[in-house]
């Protein structure tokens, strides 16, 4: 049977799939930004590819934080 999620447990899904819909937005954006690199006069769309490639492994440390936050939760409560 399932059960209603807690207004707690709603906002960490929300909190885990806005982190996921950045990444997507971001991996998107770095893939259009890779089809505009020439060979020259092209330094900041690279540096800006950088950042971005930068700010998605940000975010997946993030989910992996928040997952394992999840795990011992779910652990403490179980030992309650």
């Amino acid at each position: 049977m399932l059960r209603r999620m807690s207004n707690k447990e709603r906002i960490v899904v929300e909190k885990f799939a806005s982190r996921v819909d950045k990444i997507f937005y971001l991996a998107e954006e770095v893939e259009f930004l890779k089809g505009r690199v020439q060979e020259h006069g092209t330094g900041t769309i690279i540096t800006a590819i950088g950042v971005m490639e930068h700010r998605i492994e940000e975010l997946k440390q993030e989910l992996r934080d928040m997952e394992k936050q999840h795990v011992w939760q779910t652990l403490n409560n179980e030992r309650s």
